[in-house]
């Protein structure tokens, strides 16, 4: 699964329901949209830096690859900003997906500066949307649709 535009993101996030589907990763899929949701807003209102600045240093050089090949995985999310990112462990399937798909089109809509990713630093709006690509293929990618 590549995505290609924000709408291959909300077409797949729209197939997925509370039973047709199956977690591979430690979050449900309410969780996953809740991170993602939270990755979306934040790309709109900005966070905290939030990462070590050895991690920042170490990360930042690959900015390209991330906004246009792959999500690295097993990035922790710093404490400094867990409360806004980290799902909670009950969150429910329908609210959550409800928020991811409204996330999504508030930032389609969005046409002021784009806030400096935490890790990543300033991006352009394209490279927040690479961004967004690559780390919704990532999450997505562990919920996988049943066959019938």
């Amino acid at each position: 699964m590549k995505f290609k535009t924000l709408a291959d993101i909300e077409d797949k996030v729209q197939r997925i329901e509370h039973d047709n589907h199956q977690v591979l990763g430690k979050w449900t899929a309410a969780q996953n949209f809740y991170h993602l949701a939270a990755a979306f807003d934040a790309s709109v209102e900005g966070l905290p830096a939030g990462f070590p600045i050895v991690a920042r240093k170490l990360i930042r050089p690959m900015r390209w690859f991330i906004t246009h090949i792959r999500f690295p995985p097993s990035i922790p999310i710093p404490e400094s900003i867990r409360s806004k990112l980290e799902p909670p462990v009950k969150a429910d399937f329908e609210t959550q997906k409800h928020r991811l798909l409204v996330s999504i089109e508030r930032f389609k809509a969005f046409e002021g500066q784009p806030p400096a990713h935490p890790v990543l630093g300033p991006l352009t709006r394209n490279e927040w949307i690479g961004f967004h690509l690559r780390h919704c293929q990532h999450h997505l990618s562990f919920i996988k649709l049943k066959v019938n």
